[in-house]
């Protein structure tokens, strides 16, 4: 029988909801002489216990509306690709586990497996955060030490955390963004049976219908993983002021250096792309130089290398029509091996090509020409309904091998971006029906070094290689691209209209 002592209000049951105690293991220590908790937490529980102190979310949230910022606003592409990074190592993970169980794995299982990325390796670096309850240094947090069972210390506690007790990411919240990412996408292909159409993952030639019992059953282990026997390494400091978090977060974040791509590229055997430079490429000799793992080059002390970071926009190009492999799969790639393969066989029986001294040699040893040919190559073959022709891809590359396409310095073809429009159509009579320089546009496409002897492009890729591809398409008459047509007949319609309003006005005025 309850008494007036025991009777609680509303009030009361709220606040004791709110202090609520949960128990975790974690080792404490300290870094640089600042007491903090190291612990182990599943993937749903970092995201229940978390918060990211961002503009966007406290504004958005009476609770935190009042709470000090300590993160830069939320980059969706970056929560995208650590999503599908995630997703990568759980389905690789599961997938291992089964052979390894000697659980049957069904052909369209093994299948669904190739078309994501496969590394030798995944792993989530640690997450870390601040509990900004309570006072510096973690005074008020319960932690009861655990002994071995000789009852000698072990070093790990049990800290007690309440609701109140929330981890405010400094470090990891486009981590957190992509776990609660690879969430709802297990979560939703689990329930319907289909696959989100702006997912982070859709099987090749995907048409809206629903999945096999078997792929099913895998994506269900994938997330019965994700929930139970995935983790995260939380470091956790304690009681730090709004300060003292933002100053941990400009450290954390602006005093690394950063690797250079070409590096990371020489390291990441995950990508696809990657996989096919180091085994297709380099290991089986088909290229006849060497990879620089350094991003800067001198042309004076040119060994006919190519930037690692080059080599994989060239043949992300070559392979998918963009300078970004994020969409290249194993499926894709091994598909397209024998293409690529054949790309570069050609481009290497260029004179000259990879030798030392090659970039004073020929213009084709500068990244911006290969890219324009990768592109030309991959529209001709791969590329949409309007581009691909079979014909003028073999047209291209025997024209590159038999010499129909020279390039040397001294073409006058490699100036043809160099010039004014009107002096580019006098030169190359018909080229203004396939470059298109949009009025008041810098292309800055490169200059012609009269000590030298040597056409130089500019660095602004992404606007001159399209351009260049559109210049040799005119070299070998292979038609414009349908896109510069579109844009030079409106281009001209614009100036109609524009002359027709002139005209109009100065008969108005007459």
């Amino acid at each position: 029988m309850n008494t007036d002592a025991d009777t609680l209000t509303i009030a009361d049951l709220g606040d004791q909801l709110g202090s609520q105690v949960q128990t975790y293991k974690a080792l404490a220590d300290e870094n640089l002489g600042n007491m903090t908790l190291k612990m182990s937490l599943s993937l749903r529980q970092f995201v229940d216990m978390s918060w990211v102190a961002n503009q966007a979310n406290n504004s958005q949230n009476e609770m935190f509306r009042d709470q000090p910022v300590a993160q830069r606003t939320l980059i969706p592409a970056h929560v995208k690709g650590l999503a599908q990074y995630t997703l990568m190592g759980l389905v690789n993970a599961q997938f291992r586990l089964m052979k390894k169980q000697g659980i049957e794995i069904k052909p369209d299982v093994a299948e669904l497996v190739t078309y994501l990325p496969s590394g030798p390796y995944a792993s989530m670096q640690p997450i870390v955060c601040n509990i900004r309850d309570g006072e510096y240094g973690g005074k008020g947090i319960s932690i009861q030490q655990i002994n071995d069972k000789y009852d000698n210390p072990t070093g790990v506690f049990r800290v007690s955390l309440t609701q109140k007790h929330i981890l405010y990411v400094v470090d990891g919240q486009h981590r957190r963004a992509g776990f609660e990412q690879v969430m709802d996408f297990l979560r939703l292909v689990n329930r319907t049976y289909k696959y989100p159409k702006k997912g982070i993952f859709m099987p090749p030639g995907y048409t809206d219908d629903l999945m096999s019992e078997s792929i099913h059953d895998f994506w269900q282990k994938v997330l019965e993983s994700a929930l139970s026997r995935s983790s995260i390494a939380v470091e956790v400091h304690l009681g730090l002021n709004a300060d003292q978090e933002q100053q941990l977060f400009v450290d954390l974040n602006a005093r690394s250096k950063a690797v250079g791509q070409s590096f990371v590229n020489s390291f990441d055997h995950a990508d696809p792309i990657n996989k096919f430079i180091n085994e297709d490429l380099i290991d089986s000799g088909v290229v006849n130089f060497t990879l620089s793992d350094d991003d800067q080059s001198d042309w004076h002390k040119d060994m006919g290398q190519l930037k690692r970071k080059d080599i994989k926009q060239i043949c992300a190009l070559l392979f998918l029509g963009k300078t970004s492999s994020n969409t290249a799969t194993p499926v894709i790639i091994n598909e397209r091996r024998a293409f690529g393969i054949k790309f570069w066989k050609t481009l290497c029986s260029v004179p000259g090509f990879g030798s030392d001294g090659a970039r004073a040699k020929t213009v084709l040893q500068q990244p911006v020409v290969m890219k324009a040919l990768a592109k030309l190559a991959h529209d001709l073959g791969y590329g949409t309904a309007k581009l691909r022709d079979e014909g003028a891809l073999k047209k291209l590359y025997a024209s590159i091998s038999d010499g129909t396409i020279n390039f040397g310095h001294n073409e006058p073809l490699w100036q043809a971006l160099l010039v004014s429009s009107k002096e580019r159509e006098e030169k190359f009579p018909g080229i203004s029906k396939y470059v298109h320089v949009p009025v008041g546009t810098n292309l800055d496409a490169g200059t012609w070094e009269e000590d030298n002897k040597w056409v130089r492009f500019g660095s602004r890729h992404n606007d001159i290689f399209p351009r260049l591809g559109d210049v040799i398409r005119h070299k070998l008459d292979l038609g414009p691209r349908p896109t510069v047509t579109n844009a030079i007949e409106k281009d001209d319609a614009v100036r109609l209209i524009e002359e027709l309003v002139e005209n109009a006005g100065k008969s108005d005025l007459a």
